[in-house]
Formats: structure tokens, sequence, C-alpha cells
């Protein structure tokens, strides 16, 4: 039950962008689709959606086949809201008028019951008789939301729904939008190249890279026990250093450190925030290149010379630049990954 996309292979002309991805939203389920620009989070968004036409696959709702490679439902038909990026909501209607588009096989009074209502829901009553020009960049996210939930969706699809939001509102917008989501119980999949959306909206992420979902799990698990450097590095602050097996544990540019389990060969740790500290040491094999307050600690920029590698780490008070140094890694707050 919920939304389900089984194997979905696209391509746009020689060019293979969704490679094999599966992914399943339960019922009132959020899972944010994360990766990098260009990885194919909003083309299988939109083949979910119906935008695309499905080339290889099977999308289901429900235990309903919505798509495969002998049937395509079209979009108006689909149980299914979506909201844009953008936004796309029409300039020469209101609000009110914008929520009430998708309504137009409605008798007038349910359409203006059922408006009322989602305005409401979002919180925007008193903005109906406005018009898209006159709203801030957060409103016009929640018009597109109320317009969206306006047809009764059994599943919702988000595709960087903040982009256009003015970083100091986005986290309050992103606890206000995960409370209707969860309110309404509908199953979402919601796309992001922002690891704080991610972490803070889904009750599961699933990452994908290159075209493929390489692991899907809760932040808790993805966390604690990663099995891709992808996955691992959806938290915010978290770095990514090589590293390599030694006899005391496992050895990076910037010193080693002990762990429970020594990898086979060249590896990665993930370093989480906090897992980093720089400490000023004459003999030590990196230096400082910079060091910011960031509260309540300062941040240290360091290099290795002669290698490509860099690392940010706290430290309790300011490193001049040029200083030595050496960094103490905390253990809890590493995770050692196959290359």
């Amino acid at each position: 039950m919920g939304l389900v996309l089984r194997n979905i292979r696209h391509s746009f002309g020689a060019g293979l962008v969704v490679d094999g991805a599966s992914l399943e939203a339960a019922p009132g389920e959020i899972v944010t689709l994360f990766g990098p620009s260009g990885c194919g989070k909003t083309t299988l968004l939109r083949i979910a959606a119906g935008l695309e036409k499905l080339q290889d696959g099977a999308v289901e709702l429900d235990a309903a086949t919505l798509a495969s490679a002998q049937k395509h439902t079209p979009p108006e038909i689909r149980p299914i809201g979506f909201v844009f990026q953008d936004y796309v909501l029409f300039p020469h209607m209101s609000v009110a008028e914008n929520v009430a588009f998708g309504l137009a096989g409605h008798a007038r009074a349910e359409r203006a019951a059922r408006v009322a209502a989602e305005l409401g829901a979002v919180g925007i009553s008193e903005l109906s008789d406005r018009y898209p020009h006159q709203l801030s960049g957060g409103q016009q996210q929640r018009v597109a939301l109320a317009r969206a939930f306006a047809r009764q969706p059994r599943a919702m699809l988000l595709d960087e729904p903040f982009a256009s939001i003015d970083v100091a509102l986005r986290r309050r917008l992103r606890a206000e939008m995960r409370r209707i989501l969860k309110a309404r119980s509908t199953t979402t999949v919601l796309v992001t190249h922002d690891p704080a959306e991610a972490v803070e909206i889904g009750d599961r992420i699933a990452v994908m890279r290159a075209g493929r979902i390489v692991e899907t799990g809760s932040p808790e698990q993805l966390y604690a026990a990663p099995k891709t450097v992808a996955a691992a590095s959806v938290f915010p602050g978290a770095q990514t250093l090589a590293c390599r097996p030694v006899d005391q544990g496992i050895a990076t540019e910037f010193g080693a450190l002990a762990v429970e389990r020594r990898p086979a060969d060249a590896a990665f740790i993930v370093i989480h925030e906090g897992g980093a500290a720089a400490l000023a040491d004459e003999n030590g094999p990196c230096r400082v290149v910079d060091c910011r307050f960031a509260g309540p600690r300062w941040t240290a920029s360091l290099i290795v010379d002669g290698a490509e590698a860099a690392l940010k780490a706290q430290c309790e008070r300011p490193l001049e630049p040029g200083t030595r140094a050496r960094v103490a890694f905390d253990p809890a707050r590493i995770r050692v990954l196959a290359a």
C-alpha cells in the first residue's frame, strides 16, 4: 500500500537519467528524496505524477497500477497532488481562484467550502482575495500546497518546495510543512538537495546518486549505521576523508584514530558535526588557513601541505592562520565505510 515506484528507468535521448530506481512511501509517511542536482530526482517525481511518460518499470498507488510498459494514467486523473519548485500559480487569478482551479467539476458551494477549508488548513484564509504578486514566497508556497490538497489526493509530490524561500524562513516553513503533511496523513515524497530539509522533514530518506537510489532509511538509521558514504553524508556538517587501515586502527591525512572494525583496504570516514577538534601543536601534520567563530565554538579550516585534503574542525579558542595543528577525532561521530 502507499506509493510504490518499481525499477524505474528513463532516458532523454541517449542519456540514461533514471537507472533502475525503486522507492516506496507508506500511507501517511513522508519520504525525502535527497541527492545533488542532476541525479534524476525531479525526473523520478515527474514520472510518478504522470508528467513524464513511463518508459520502463511501474508506478503503483494503494496497490493499483497507475503506469507500466502497457499503461499510462494521465496526470489529471491520478489521485496525486504535485507542488512545483516555482509553484506555478496563475498570476491573473486570486488566491481563492488558484486553489479552486482543479475543482471545476464540483458544485459552486462545494468548491467554495473546500477552498475555505484548504486556505484555513495552511493558515492563509485572510489572503483569499490577493494575487500571487502580492504574496511572499512562503505565502505562495502555502497557496500551492492548498491547491494541491484541494483535489484530496492520496499522495503528494513536492519538488524542491523551499528553493524560492528566503534562507532565514526555511527552517520555520519546513516545520510547518511537516506538521501540515502529517496532520493529513498523506503519503508524501519530497525532493530536495538540502541535507537539513531531508533530515528535518523526512520520516525516511532515500539517497539518490547518478539515477539510482543507493540507500533508504530513517534519519536515525542513516546516522547510526549507514551502508554508503552518500547516506552517511546526508547530515549537515558531515565531512568525508579518505583513510587506510593501519595497526592501531585507520590513518588519514590529518592523523590516525582507533576504530572497532578496521577496513580491509582503502576506505572513507564520514565525520559528523563535532567529530573533529583542532589543537595547536607545533609538530602537527596540518596547518590552519582560517578560523571563524561559529557559536558556541570556533571552526578552524585545516589543510595538509602537499595534499588535496581539507577539513573543518572545532576549537575552543581562535587559532591564527599558519598555526601548526593536530586533529583529535571523536570515534562516536565517525563512520568508516568502504570505498
